[in-house]
């Protein structure tokens, strides 16, 4: 854990802080000004205090996921029996509190075609959950064809690949609302129609401003009445366009606390 996890609102505030006291204790000793001095010194105190309760904020708070992720792991390890440990969760990949509301979702509703936009560690879960289930297929597109590959090794290992299809789909320009824009090849899934539940959590960040909003488009007008959607990353702000959109179509809307955020969408029944 590091010493202070600044998010980059506190960040600018810090070092717009620093700024002025270095300029203020520039100016106090070349004019010799006291009164420069006396608001140095304000400052100085001030950006400590702040730092101070900064960090204890930041420390309770994370102690606080590290105990979600724990309890997230254990859920996932009793809900299941898999021959070997799951692939790492790492920052880049899906959480262990995104795992476990999938495993959660599979157990309690059942969804018999699944699709999913981005593979990894999920697209294990969520096979080893329907083959648990006794039904239902994961379809996983991914834009990355060594990523693919991963996850379809990883489910060969696992021996979970009749329960999980990884299909190659490389980002093309499509046509939005809101102009062209880079997204997943979808004619690999040209034949399911019935999608009982979506997991967003692709394409990139860095390949485009409003990179997963393109699925409501695309992806919205094939879901099954009552479908869930699950989207990933919602902490960050270029997601809040496609919160958005799923949310205003939605019936229900849960907000899952987690270190990235995940949003539960159940459509209209």
């Amino acid at each position: 854990m590091s010493l202070l996890r600044l998010k980059h609102a506190d960040t600018k505030r810090i070092l717009t802080l620093v700024g002025v006291l270095i300029l203020l204790s520039l100016a106090a000793i070349l004019l010799s000004s006291m009164w420069a001095l006396g608001v140095a010194t304000v400052l100085a105190f001030t950006g400590t205090a702040f730092l101070i309760a900064h960090y204890h904020r930041s420390t309770e708070e994370e102690l606080i996921l590290q105990a979600q992720d724990l309890q997230d792991l254990q859920f996932i390890q009793s809900a299941l029996t898999l021959p070997r440990p799951l692939p790492y969760f790492t920052r880049w990949s899906s959480s262990p509190a995104l795992a476990a509301r999938l495993i959660g979702i599979v157990h309690r509703y059942r969804p018999t075609q699944i699709v999913e936009l981005g593979s990894g560690v999920s697209t294990v879960v969520m096979a080893a959950a329907v083959r648990n289930a006794g039904s239902g297929h994961v379809t996983s597109l991914d834009h990355d064809p060594v990523y693919a590959a991963k996850t379809r090794h990883e489910l060969e290992e696992q021996g979970l690949s009749q329960w999980a299809t990884v299909i190659d789909a490389p980002l093309v320009t499509v046509e939005t609302a809101r102009g062209p824009a880079p997204w997943y090849d979808v004619s690999g899934i040209d034949g399911l129609q019935q999608i009982d539940l979506l997991i967003v959590d692709g394409p990139p960040r860095k390949t485009h401003k409003d990179a997963r909003l393109p699925a409501f488009e695309i992806l919205g007008d094939r879901l099954t009445p009552g479908a869930h959607v699950v989207l990933d990353d919602t902490a960050r702000r270029d997601e809040a366009g496609s919160v958005d959109a799923w949310s205003n179509a939605a019936e229900t809307v849960e907000s899952v606390p987690s270190r990235k955020g995940i949003c539960v969408v159940r459509m209209p029944g």
